[in-house]
């Protein structure tokens, strides 16, 4: 049983006494959000809670075979519920559903269990359940209900076992430990779908993606700093009929150019915003440093920003 932590105990007794209660995904998810999101619900839903997913943007193809992901809702009203909480945000900007409804942030009018892994994160909750050196929020969920001696069912365990794949790259990234390979042995012997798990996240690629992905490579450029840059605007996506979460993996791939320290992906998001994402294997580059300087965050080597505006692309001209 994992030790036991103040968080754990002030989380478990919001969880309890709560009998509606709404399950925020980051905007733009991923496989970590998604599955922490689904697993939390389907514990809740266990014990008769009533439980809603929500998140501004629909879950990526590689999480659509969780259980209940296709119930996620894209809006709520907070007065329905007793408690919020918030899955893998690792800023309360991420929420997005802050900018419509303020009392989200207001902890004189809502109840807020924060659940995350960067150590970016505000602690914007009630209650901070933030764990900045665990690999990803499914592993937190996984020592949270054990802690809790909560059931896991086999379609939890999968969703968990996403979620930690996805965070760890498949336990390849710095951030895998003895630990995360311990409690992915024991997801899968608790039935989790593993082969499903590295097929959805690994092995499956549309044509529109394949093609989104070439046009990235094609710009990809080195500069002076040793950085691996390239973008993709909204007419990328519309040419070659792709979908906005059809860069999920890209950024990985792009790590491993070399001799690159680090590299950079810029996307239009179609809703006249940039999003940057950048990763690194250099342990001596801090990027929460560079993401902060952006309004942005997430962890030493591998970190994002969001800020407005839109792709222009230039040309310079020299003479040798």
């Amino acid at each position: 049983m994992p030790p036991a932590l103040p968080s754990f105990d002030q989380a478990r007794e919001l969880l309890q006494n709560a009998k509606r209660i709404v399950i925020l995904s980051h905007k733009n998810p991923d496989a970590d959000s998604i599955g922490a999101n689904l697993a939390l619900r389907e514990a809740l839903e266990n014990m008769g809670k009533e439980v809603t997913s929500a998140c501004v943007d629909n879950p990526p193809d590689n999480c659509a075979f969780l259980h209940q992901a296709s119930t996620y809702q894209k809006d709520f009203d907070p007065a329905d519920f007793d408690l919020i909480v918030t899955v893998d945000c690792g800023g309360h900007k991420l929420m997005a559903f802050h900018e419509d409804k303020p009392e989200l942030l207001d902890r004189n009018k809502t109840l807020l269990l924060n659940i995350d892994h960067h150590p970016s994160n505000d602690n914007f909750g009630t209650v901070n359940m933030v764990l900045p050196d665990a690999p990803a929020t499914c592993f937190i969920l996984f020592l949270f209900f054990t802690y809790c001696q909560w059931g896991i069912t086999p379609t939890m365990a999968t969703s968990l076992l996403l979620g930690l794949y996805y965070d760890t790259g498949s336990f390849q990234h710095t951030n895998t430990t003895a630990t995360g390979l311990r409690i992915a042995g024991r997801l899968t012997a608790l039935g989790a779908d593993h082969a499903r798990c590295i097929k959805e996240l690994f092995h499956t690629h549309s044509l529109p993606q394949l093609h989104l992905w070439g046009r990235a490579l094609e710009r990809l450029s080195l500069n002076s700093k040793r950085a691996a840059i390239t973008a993709l605007t909204e007419a990328d996506y519309h040419a070659v009929n792709a979908q906005k979460d059809d860069i999920a993996g890209l950024i990985n791939y792009l790590g491993h150019a070399s001799p690159a320290k680090f590299c950079v992906l810029l996307t239009e998001d179609w809703n006249g915003q940039i999003k940057g994402s950048m990763r690194t294997q250099d342990e001596n580059i801090d990027l929460t440093a560079i993401a902060s300087l952006f309004g942005g965050g997430g962890h030493k080597m591998a970190a994002g920003f969001t800020v407005q505006g839109h792709l222009v692309e230039k040309k310079v001209w020299s003479i040798n």
